[in-house]
């Protein structure tokens, strides 16, 4: 099978692991893209338990560097800037949500972004949002388990191409 394909279902796979966690344990009230007739949010029955607190961090980071290793990663030697720019970018975000960056962010984010779909959530994410340490861990992880899902894929398909 083509690599290509691979990476893309094993992306879109985790993708749906962390769908369950915000339809599973996530109230649909703290939830921006889920619509409440969705979330089957029981608190005393958490499917995930407090690995759900983290498993968004770690599968934001996976998918996005399968995707991008799909679109733009013909060899394992380009993999490496992707990782690590998906591991600056989630980073960043997650430190972002630090409560004095938060509160600037959340002072300095445009009255035109209440405007546009995706953007009139931004001062909501950081001043709503937790930093944890563990999300910062979380990234980390996935950074890193893309980084050897790819690397296994590409080498399982350089393997079957012969000698």
């Amino acid at each position: 099978m083509n690599r290509r394909i691979v990476i893309s279902m094993t992306a879109i796979t985790a993708l749906c692991f962390g769908v369950l966690v915000y339809v599973f344990d996530r109230q649909a009230e703290f939830v921006y893209f889920l619509p409440g007739w969705m979330s089957l949010y029981c608190e005393q029955c958490s499917l995930f338990g407090s690995l759900g607190n983290y498993l968004p961090t770690f599968i934001h980071v996976y998918v996005f560097i399968l995707l991008t290793a799909v679109i733009a990663v013909p060899c394992i030697v380009r993999l490496i800037p992707v990782c690590l720019a998906w591991l600056v970018i989630d980073s960043v975000f997650e430190i972002a949500q630090l409560n004095l960056i938060a509160k600037w962010i959340g002072s300095h984010t445009p009255t035109w972004f209440n405007n546009i779909p995706f953007l009139e959530n931004t001062t909501s994410y950081f001043l709503s949002g937790t930093f944890d340490v563990l999300d910062l861990v979380s990234i980390v992880v996935g950074a890193i388990t893309a980084y050897l899902t790819v690397a296994f894929i590409l080498e399982g398909h350089m393997n079957d191409a012969g000698p």
